[in-house]
C-alpha cells in the first residue's frame, strides 16, 4: 500500500453510529454521521482552492443544474463529494489511484451505512477500458497531474477524450499554466488552459467557464445538451 498524503490520512477521527461523527480535516474537510455529510471550511488559508464548504456549496448548485441519475468523482481523495451525492440519493462512485484513500473511504462507508457510495482503486487509462459510464463526473484539480505526473498523458485531446468516454457531463477544475502548483508539474510541456478549452470543445456541446476559488483555478462545466434537453 503506497502512502502518498500522510497528513490527509492522519487528519481522520473515526466516530461511530447513532450521531457520532467521523471527521476529516486534510485536503477535504468534512464531518459525516449516519444521516448527514457536513462540509467544513479549511482551518487555514494556505490552500484556498481546497475549501470544502465553499466548493461543496458550488457542487450542490451544479448537481441541481445537471440532475444526474448517476455520478462519479475522479480523484475522489477522501470521498466528500461521493458521500454528499449518496446522501442526496444519487448512486455515486469515487475513483482514486491511492489505495489507502479508497480503503479509508470504504471504512467510512461501512461505519455510517452509505450504501449508494462506492469506491474503486484504478487510474484513468485502465478505467477507460471498462464498460461503466455515468451521467455526471467531477474532475477536481487532477487534470494537470494526469497530463504530466501520475499518468503522463501529455496529450490534452486524448486526456479530455478519455474522460468524455466515461461521462456525458463533466465539471472540471483546471489549474492554469499560471497556477504555481499546476506549473510545477507541467513546466516544459504544452499544457495550458487554452489547450484544455480547445480539446473540450471537440467532445462537448457546451463548455462554460465558471470562476473558481482562485484566479488560476477556474471551473469548466462541459455538457452534452442532447442528453438533458
Amino acid at each position: 500500500m503506497k502512502i502518498l498524503e500522510r497528513g490527509d490520512i492522519d487528519s481522520i477521527s473515526f466516530g461511530g453510529h447513532d450521531g457520532l461523527a467521523t471527521t476529516v480535516a486534510g485536503y477535504q474537510n468534512y464531518m459525516i454521521t449516519d444521516h448527514n455529510v457536513l462540509a467544513q471550511n479549511n482551518r487555514t488559508a494556505k490552500r484556498p482552492w481546497t475549501d470544502t464548504k465553499i466548493k461543496g456549496e458550488f457542487f450542490d448548485k451544479i448537481l441541481k443544474k445537471v440532475s444526474p441519475k448517476t455520478y462519479v468523482d475522479f480523484g475522489s481523495n477522501l470521498g466528500y463529494y461521493v458521500f454528499r451525492a449518496a446522501q442526496l440519493s444519487i448512486p455515486a462512485v469515487g475513483i482514486d489511484y491511492n489505495l489507502e484513500y479508497i480503503s479509508i473511504c470504504q471504512a467510512i462507508k461501512a461505519r455510517h451505512s452509505y450504501e449508494q457510495a462506492n469506491f474503486k482503486n484504478t487510474n484513468l487509462e485502465t478505467w477507460c477500458s471498462e464498460d461503466d459510464s455515468y451521467d455526471f463526473m467531477t474532475v477536481f484539480n487532477v487534470i494537470h497531474h494526469l497530463y504530466n505526473r501520475t499518468e503522463q498523458y501529455q496529450d490534452m485531446e486524448r486526456l479530455v477524450g478519455d474522460f468524455a468516454s466515461k461521462a456525458k457531463n463533466i465539471l472540471f477544475e483546471v489549474p492554469t499554466e499560471n497556477d504555481s502548483k499546476g506549473h510545477k508539474w507541467t513546466m516544459d510541456t504544452s499544457y495550458s488552459e487554452q489547450l484544455f478549452v480547445e480539446s473540450a470543445n471537440k467532445f462537448f456541446d457546451s463548455v462554460e467557464c465558471i470562476p473558481g476559488q482562485t484566479a488560476h483555478r477556474p471551473y469548466y462545466l462541459c455538457l452534452n445538451n442532447k442528453v438533458y434537453n
